[in-house]
């Protein structure tokens, strides 16, 4: 039920807002591009999630 009201009130602001898509996708596709052009961050991260998974441990509370 939870998860319906929160698609609910997703869509809800989107029907009241409109550009409020535009500007979320925008800001979003800005920051997936940062990331990309940045090689030591992109491959820091893989690096920490290799380690956890080889760890066996939740990525997000493994400690490297």
């Amino acid at each position: 039920m939870k998860k319906f009201l929160i698609i609910a009130a997703a869509l809800v602001l989107l029907v009241l807002f409109p550009g409020l898509a535009q500007a979320v996708a925008a800001v979003l596709a800005t920051t997936v591009q940062f990331v990309a052009a940045q090689p030591v961050l992109l491959g820091f991260g893989l690096g920490v999630a290799t380690i956890a998974h080889f760890r066996g441990k939740n990525p997000a509370t493994a400690r490297v």
